[in-house]
């Protein structure tokens, strides 16, 4: 284990990229659908999935790369058939969001392998599939322009996969977590800014909504309605925007809200529902999970004017108004420009009740301590 102190001047230029490319891609790769994933232009050419697989095959050649570099002089590495490895791996027939998956794990078993290796890794050499002497250094570069080239193949936009700096990537607030807790779970919070220009893409917002229509409910009654906002009507944005109560102004500068109904009363036996609202919550809480999940900022207000929304968007009677959801992508700046109140509120750390005061070990009065 090397004892060597690294700054990250002393890091190839691929191990940023490959940071930033880890996070931004995945939730891209996600809005590609099943069907055109596995579409092949030609016979001859790859489909996406086995573009991405391909992908797959690199990092996982790549990785070796990294460490046998390091454990052998000079080593004098093979070269990969891409078309054989493709085929042999059967990516044509996987599951999109498999291969999603896969490529992100196989990227980050990467990054840590590179993020790892001392600085005087990168001057050590190889060669690869008979070539002349490359650097480690030059290796993983390489890597990143390679794969970087297929993420546009496919479509993706390197401005959207790439970022300059940490200090522009909006600021992750894993949860103080007592227990290890779900990935989604623990990086779900509430911004409050959001990148403006950008809009939240009509694929995206229907993953949204399958994934709320099927959360459970009290007799799969399905109570959670969506009113929803993405632009396409300014007119009906703008009246969404006016809902907001003045201190929820910040979310008038999302590029979509929603507005979650509740049905009050049971369909078979119009019955009061006293289960509604605790059903749209859960609705409403697989909503925002995936929109971590597709890279987006979610926020739920309860501060809208509820009886000018019933007004404004003919809500008929036995439907409640619960939530105002803010979502879009989040905001990249430089947050060190942004007003003091506004910093301190994006950066302040998240913070929950202890278990003890939220669970109980058969009666009240005990604190569950598991």
């Amino acid at each position: 284990m090397s004892n060597e102190t690294k700054q990250d001047g002393d890091l190839p230029v691929g191990i940023g990229r490959l940071r930033s490319i880890i996070r931004r891609t995945p939730p891209r790769l996600a809005l590609i659908s099943e069907e055109n994933a596995g579409r092949r232009p030609s016979p001859k050419q790859w489909s996406i999935k086995e573009e991405l697989g391909h992908l797959i095959d690199s990092a996982a050649n790549n990785h070796r790369r990294i460490i046998v570099v390091q454990l052998e002089d000079s080593p004098a590495l093979p070269g990969y058939d891409g078309d054989g490895w493709a085929s042999l791996n059967s990516y044509a027939t996987r599951a999109w969001a498999e291969l999603v998956d896969l490529w992100r794990a196989f990227n980050v078993q990467l990054l840590a392998a590179a993020e790892a290796a001392p600085a005087s890794a990168w001057s050590r050499t190889c060669t690869i599939g008979g070539s002349d002497s490359l650097t480690l250094r030059f290796v993983i570069d390489d890597y990143v322009d390679h794969m970087m080239g297929h993420l546009r193949h496919i479509g993706l936009e390197a401005s959207d996969l790439e970022v300059d700096g940490a200090e522009l990537e909006y600021p992750e607030k894993p949860a103080p977590a007592a227990v290890p807790i779900n990935s989604l779970i623990d990086r779900r919070w509430s911004p409050r800014l959001f990148a403006k220009e950008r809009r939240v893409e009509k694929e995206a917002i229907l993953i949204l909504l399958e994934s709320a229509r099927w959360a459970p409910s009290c007799f799969n009654e399905q109570p959670a309605r969506y009113l929803v906002f993405d632009g396409s009507d300014s007119e009906a944005l703008d009246r969404a925007r006016n809902c907001l109560v003045e201190g929820n102004a910040w979310a008038r500068e999302a590029p979509l809200l929603m507005l979650s109904v509740a049905r009050d009363n049971f369909t078979f036996n119009e019955s009061p529902n006293r289960h509604a609202q605790h059903d749209v919550g859960l609705a409403s809480e697989n909503l925002v999970l995936a929109a971590v999940d597709l890279g987006l900022a979610a926020h739920q207000m309860a501060g809208f004017d509820l009886e000018r929304s019933r007004t404004e968007f003919k809500i008929p009677s036995g439907f409640t108004p619960m939530a105002m959801i803010a979502i879009g992508y989040p905001y990249h700046g430089d947050l060190a420009s942004l007003d003091e109140k506004t910093r301190t509120r994006e950066l302040a750390p998240r913070s929950r009740k202890s278990i003890g005061e939220i669970a109980f070990e058969g009666t009240w009065d005990k604190a569950y301590e598991g």
